[in-house]
C-alpha cells in the first residue's frame, strides 16, 4: 500500500511492513533497509527512532509524470523532495521506477502492444527500454542525476508510419523495491 504514513502518533515495524503489503508480523530489525528508509537515515551507523518515520512514504503510484503525445517528446522532471524527505533518498542507494509507454491507436500499436518499462536507477544512470516491438518502436529514457531529480522522455524509431507519435508516464517510484507488478496505475 502506497502512501504515507500517519503524520501524528506511534508507529511500529509492524505497521511499515504492512504499509508496505510485508507481514506485520514478520521479524525484522530497525537496522532492517525498509526500517532505515521509512526514517530517513539509510547510512548503518546513524541513530535512528521509529518516530522519525511519521508522515513518510517509500513508494508512490500514479500519474507522476506524463509527456504530450509526438515522435520524441520529453516527460517534466520529477523532483524527489515532491514525494520523500532528503535522508532517504540518499545518493549510494537504487531508486526503482517504471516508465509506460502509450501509443495511440494505430494500425502499428494494436499489433506492437506497448510495454512498461520498470527500471532500477542508481546514482546517475540512464536506462532506456519499453519498445513496442516489431519493427515500429516507441521507446521511453529515464534518467536520475543522483542527487533528486528524475527525468525521461520517448522516442520514435522504426519502419516509416504515418503516425510515430507516443507517450511517456511516470508511474512509480520507490526507495526499496521494484514494481512487483511491472506496471504503473
Amino acid at each position: 500500500m502506497a502512501g504515507r504514513l500517519p503524520s501524528s502518533g506511534s508507529i511500529s515495524i509492524g505497521q511499515i511492513n504492512a504499509h508496505e503489503g510485508y507481514s506485520p508480523t514478520q521479524t525484522v530489525s530497525i537496522n532492517d533497509n525498509l526500517i532505515r528508509t521509512f526514517c530517513g537515515a539509510r547510512a548503518n551507523n546513524s541513530t535512528i527512532s521509529l518516530g522519525d518515520a511519521r508522515g513518510n512514504q517509500v513508494t508512490v503510484i500514479g500519474t507522476l509524470s506524463r509527456s504530450n503525445y509526438a515522435s520524441s517528446v520529453t516527460m517534466p522532471s520529477v523532483s524527489l523532495s515532491s514525494y520523500f524527505d532528503a535522508g532517504q533518498y540518499a545518493s549510494g542507494y537504487p531508486l526503482y521506477t517504471t516508465v509506460n509507454v502509450d501509443v495511440p491507436p494505430t494500425w502499428w500499436a494494436s499489433i506492437n502492444n506497448p510495454r512498461n518499462m520498470t527500471s532500477t536507477l542508481g546514482r546517475s544512470n540512464s536506462r532506456t527500454g519499453g519498445g513496442t516491438g516489431g519493427s515500429k518502436n516507441f521507446y521511453s529514457t529515464q534518467n536520475y542525476n543522483g542527487a533528486s531529480t528524475i527525468s525521461g522522455g520517448g522516442y520514435y524509431s522504426g519502419k516509416s508510419t504515418g503516425n510515430r507519435n507516443g507517450q511517456v508516464t511516470l508511474q512509480y517510484i520507490s526507495l526499496i523495491k521494484a514494481n512487483p507488478r511491472g506496471i504503473g496505475s
